[in-house]
């Protein structure tokens, strides 16, 4: 897809910067139901992901990270807030994020510090007030449903192209000598849920990609596996799910290789016309980006087919930190240390030079360690509280290590 282009336009711009004396730019891509062993520098022997795969080489690749609520709005809201859903209280069918929790966001905490703040793509959550107005100078919400959009010539242009322009818009408008910030969601590779056929519709750009090649088995196949779940979850929606994806071969072929597709929609044409507007001054905006790779949450492949749960394959997510200041000797590493989805906004602030909010509860590169973060991250917890209950905050406070700039709450 083009988000991948858009890394590789930043590698190109950036890999040859040396340390930045002033604060860097901060690029922020969100992907949709992306699997952590769904990329080619983790090891999966078919799909291919080269642009990720060079940010991972040229940075640091965290192989255990995990979002602490395993459903995209919930998620979404903790990645902009930094806090737990106990804390933020937002998912599906609740009120907006408060006013409180967006003023302390990383958008608006970066937009007080002198960035300039753009949304592109997936926005998934609801803040109270003002809200997005307030805390993005550059506001472009893309939607999929469909993920073909059309165009005022009457031509069709896939979500994550659209995606792309945007993309390359804020960059170009882009103030010179203003640091800025841009975080660009995509809506894949979620699939289109209304569409039964055609689950995960990729861009033309990709339909040579895997045409000949078997797809892989899921890891835990055998009905007997499903068969000893509790019985609330062989019949959830996941349960439902299943059998619009995944219950008969063709199902899973078909639907496992669009999906490859959607992950892999890179293409040669979007490179080319991305790598078109580096004379466009690019560079110079660029140069010194700071950029970090994950998803809001991924997916189960066999029974039982879609995040939601507290198994593993549900949890764990990719996160790919890129960082042009950062010594040679600390690139190309694989972090086993556990990483949350609210380590991220604590890590673009604590990159900026920005003050980081004391509720935060996430931690921060610790320049002590290399900039890599701090030892005791791998001595937290995955928390998640059910839908409607309460959860007591003094759980959060036992199972979490607060910052080390400040205390928790």
């Amino acid at each position: 897809m083009r988000f991948f282009a858009l890394i590789a336009l930043v590698l190109a711009n950036a890999v040859t910067a040396a340390r930045a004396a002033d604060r860097p730019n901060v690029i922020f891509f969100l992907s949709d139901d992306h699997r952590a062993d769904f990329l080619g520098c983790a090891g999966h022997p078919i799909i291919k992901t080269p642009h990720i795969d060079r940010l991972a080489a040229e940075g640091v690749r965290f192989s255990n990270a995990f979002v602490t609520t395993s459903i995209c709005a919930a998620s979404r809201a903790s990645i902009f807030t930094g806090l737990y859903e106990r804390t933020h209280r937002f998912t599906f069918g609740t009120p907006p994020i408060r006013e409180e929790h967006v003023a302390a966001s990383y958008p608006a905490v970066l937009k007080a510090a002198g960035y300039r703040t753009g949304f592109i793509g997936k926005f998934g959550v609801g803040m109270a007030g003002n809200g997005q107005k307030e805390i993005f100078d550059f506001f472009k919400p893309i939607n999929r449903s469909p993920y073909f959009h059309k165009m005022p010539d009457g031509t069709l242009r896939h979500e994550t192209d659209l995606d792309a322009d945007a993309a390359i818009e804020f960059i170009k408008g882009n103030p010179a000598g203003q640091p800025f910030c841009l975080s660009v969601s995509f809506n894949a590779a979620h699939a289109e849920d209304g569409d039964k056929k055609d689950h995960y519709p990729y861009p033309p750009s990709v339909a040579d990609l895997y045409t000949d090649l078997e797809m892989p088995p899921p890891k835990l196949p055998d009905p007997a596996v499903f068969e000893s779940q509790p019985e609330f979850l062989q019949k959830s929606m996941n349960r439902d799910r299943y059998f619009w994806r995944w219950d008969t071969p063709e199902k899973y072929q078909h639907n496992t290789r669009n999906y490859f597709r959607m992950i892999s929609e890179n293409r040669r044409r979007h490179r080319a016309r991305l790598g078109g507007t580096q004379g466009a001054g690019l560079w110079t905006r660029t140069r010194s980006s700071s950029s970090l790779v994950t998803t809001d949450t991924t997916r189960h492949r066999a029974a039982s087919c879609r995040s939601w749960s507290h198994y593993e394959e549900s949890l764990r997510v990719p996160l790919v930190v890129f960082d042009p200041r950062a010594d040679k000797a600390q690139r190309g590493q694989v972090d086993e240390r556990m990483a949350l989805n609210i380590d991220i906004p604590a890590t673009m602030l604590a990159y900026a030079g920005a003050e980081i909010p004391c509720g935060y509860p996430g931690a921060q590169p610790d320049p002590d360690h290399g900039g890599q973060g701090d030892p005791g991250m791998a001595q937290r917890y995955v928390l998640r509280a059910p839908h409607g209950q309460r959860q007591d905050p003094e759980v959060g406070r036992r199972a979490r290590r607060p910052l080390r700039l400040c205390p928790l709450f």
